[in-house]
């Protein structure tokens, strides 16, 4: 009797700066997909990186990360995406109807040694994802948002100009990314007090791939 055909998970990368709104926005969406009967899980990459590391015993928590040889933390890096895109493709052949998996993540990562790819090469050919959705909303929007919400305060974010060049360039590292593995890039603004519309147009986006 031969092996069941391993089924490749339908796998989207989302993306936003502190304040746009993402996790709310995935949530709604969450349970409109459930409404349809399709099945979703999402996953952070960070986590699965961390994960990683600390089975390796190489650090005890997230601040440590950072300080891992550039080698190390590209192996690394590059094993969470293996890993996440193996657990999706087992959630999906577990399945009865259709699953979708969403890697909450980054596209660029801002230091002060540079911006660096979120996304890179080693990393976005082990995910594989079919697209990347990048979560925008207006500059004093998140500014505001950001202002609010004191618990994750940053105060590097709290810069309208900043914010508009950052979205810019988020949109230029999600395209070269995409570029590798012919994924579609897509972009939805969360207006201020409509999440659902913004949760709609995701849930579309996903259906129509």
């Amino acid at each position: 009797m031969s092996a069941p055909k391993a089924v490749e998970a339908k796998i989207i990368v989302m993306a936003g700066l502190p304040g746009v709104g993402k996790s709310t926005v995935l949530s709604i969406a969450r349970k409109k997909f459930g409404e349809l009967g399709v099945e979703t899980e999402v996953v952070n990459f960070g986590d699965y990186m961390l994960k990683y590391l600390m089975e390796k015993g190489l650090v005890k928590d997230r601040d440590e990360i950072r300080k891992l040889p550039l080698r190390v933390q590209q192996e690394a890096q590059a094993a969470a995406a293996r890993l996440i895109r193996e657990h999706f493709n087992s959630r999906a052949s577990e399945s009865k109807g259709e699953f979708v998996g969403f890697v909450d993540t980054h596209v660029l990562i801002k230091t002060p040694t540079g911006l660096w790819p979120g996304l890179p090469e080693h990393v976005i050919k082990e995910l594989r994802p079919v697209s990347i959705v990048l979560v925008e909303a207006e500059p004093s929007q998140i500014v505001a948002r950001q202002l609010r919400d004191k618990t994750r305060f940053r105060k590097d974010y709290a810069n309208e100009r900043l914010v508009s060049e950052l979205m810019r360039l988020m949109r230029i590292y999600a395209i070269a990314s995409a570029t590798l593995v012919g994924a579609s890039v897509n972009f939805i603004v969360n207006e201020e007090g409509k999440p659902e519309e913004a949760a709609a147009k995701l849930v579309e986006i996903v259906r129509n791939i």
